[in-house]
């Protein structure tokens, strides 16, 4: 156990530093701000089953990455109810900017809860690729990555 959370801190120590470094020269810019909010709004949407919030976020040709396969969407928004999360937290989100309509919000997503009745993993890598259309940033794609334990 202690070996996996010296792993999970390492990485997060990695991208602390990348984020820094790739932040030097953009004073003003809050896309950063921006993005992270509209991630825990994401994320809350899908916490509560409100699909008003979550179609606002999301393109809806876009796609849900599951341990069960690929979601669209705009078909994900018409089954948020078999999200069941009690609890869920984003920790240490980071944002990686690929061009300037583009970027991903990565974090370390912990949560309570099942997806279609299967426990969701309590700590998972998570990322969401978002893009801005006529000025509006819209999540594309989300993924998440279970942790697992390494044995010493």
């Amino acid at each position: 156990m202690r070996r996996s959370l010296w792993i999970v801190a390492a990485i997060l120590l990695v991208l602390t530093a990348a984020n820094a470094q790739e932040k030097g020269g953009q004073r003003g810019d809050t896309t950063e701000e921006t993005l992270i909010a509209n991630e825990r709004a994401l994320i809350n949407a899908v916490a509560k089953a409100d699909k008003a919030t979550f179609l606002s976020l999301v393109a809806p040709e876009g796609e849900w990455t599951t341990t069960q396969g690929f979601i669209p969407l705009n078909l994900l928004a018409d089954g948020l109810e078999g999200f069941r999360l009690s609890k869920w937290e984003i920790l240490n989100p980071q944002l990686r900017r690929l061009t300037e309509d583009s970027a991903m919000v990565v974090y370390l997503w912990t949560v309570t809860g099942t997806f279609n009745g299967t426990q969701l993993p309590p700590t998972m890598l998570a990322s969401t690729a978002w893009t801005r259309r006529s000025g509006k940033w819209l999540a594309v794609h989300h993924q998440d990555t279970e942790l697992t334990k390494t044995q010493p």
